[in-house]
């Protein structure tokens, strides 16, 4: 199973990187991961030519069984760099990546509160885009500052959560591969 982690910040060190990072090296040896970021995707005019960077973007995201996406919440929704990457891969829409791709989410925040509203719209966008999306456990770290130490993430109640949406992903990943098969 192949792993795609998008990081929605433009931070490279950001907790929302971090939780993705940690929460791949939870998966067993056999599955690949990389996690990738944003900050390099131009800001999107549907009138310009796709560049280098968006073009490998959208072809990590086809080449990828499932794509886990941590984005902070900013203003009660997830963040402009994300909701800029995503607009320029649902463009033109015969060749969205995003259709039939298990998707799961997560997010990272310094406050006791953030996460469920910026996944809520990052989920209504998905959805319109085909993706499948993982229905859980969701995973909002809070307070996310206190719990890495050196880079690794210390909340075990976390990992367990963390951990069990990566499985729903994989049965879910592996559904889908099975009947898009038994279809063709």
């Amino acid at each position: 199973m192949k792993f795609l982690g998008i990081s929605g910040t433009l931070k490279l060190d950001s907790l929302n990187s971090m939780l993705l990072y940690n929460a791949f090296e939870l998966l067993n040896r056999e599955h690949q991961w990389e996690v990738v970021s944003v900050a390099n995707i131009p800001i999107f005019e549907q009138t310009d030519e796709e560049t280098d960077s968006v073009q490998k973007l959208r072809t990590k995201v086809n080449e990828s069984d499932v794509v886990v996406i941590s984005t902070p919440e900013h203003n009660h929704s997830y963040s402009a760099s994300l909701k800029n990457a995503i607009d320029w891969l649902s463009v033109p829409l015969d060749k969205n990546p995003f259709r039939w791709k298990v998707v799961a989410t997560m997010s990272a925040t310094t406050g006791s509160l953030g996460g469920p509203r910026a996944q809520e719209h990052l989920w209504v966008v998905l959805k319109s885009l085909g993706a499948i999306l993982v229905p859980g456990p969701e995973v909002f770290l809070v307070n996310a500052d206190k719990k890495f130490i050196k880079g690794k993430l210390t909340d075990e109640i976390a990992k367990k959560f963390i951990a069990e949406l990566l499985n729903n992903s994989i049965i879910l990943a592996n559904a889908i591969k099975c009947g898009l098969n038994q279809k063709s």
